[in-house]
């Protein structure tokens, strides 16, 4: 009986472990980045990366699972024709880089998800490709 009642336990477990799924764990990241004030989000691998861009053209980019962290104004911002395509450029005494925002389908190499932009961070010396989304609707 003992063993019955394990092999159930344990088999309950691995069902939850299966049934919470990631991308509602994810997704909560989305809506909690929104909640912050974060009008676009995106994301990348290998080393595991996310830039967040706030209503106040503020920049926020992660890299390396969190081992690294820059905030910084945006100093000049480029608008594509339609409106879509953007590319947000730091520029200061401490660093440089652009994020190139492209409204172009991306879909995520490990989770399978698939973004409506497609979204390419650039520094001096390295880039890195990934995918977003628009979490707040702007005035232009």
């Amino acid at each position: 009986m003992q063993k019955n009642t394990f092999i159930l336990i344990l088999a309950l477990s691995l069902t939850l472990l299966i049934v919470l799924p990631v991308g509602a764990e994810a997704q909560d990241v989305w809506q909690e980045a929104k909640a912050e004030g974060v009008q676009f989000r995106a994301v990348g691998n290998e080393p595991g990366w996310l830039v967040e861009i706030r209503e106040d053209q503020r920049i926020k980019f992660v890299n390396n699972y969190g081992d690294l962290e820059l905030k910084a104004p945006v100093d000049d911002l480029w608008i594509g024709p339609v409106g879509e395509d953007k590319i947000y450029y730091v520029e200061n005494d401490a660093i440089q880089f652009q994020v190139v925002v492209m409204k172009k389908d991306y879909q995520d190499s490990m989770s399978g998800e698939r973004l409506p932009y497609q979204v390419r961070v650039v520094f001096p010396n390295k880039s890195y490709v990934g995918g977003g989304k628009l979490l707040v609707e702007t005035e232009e």
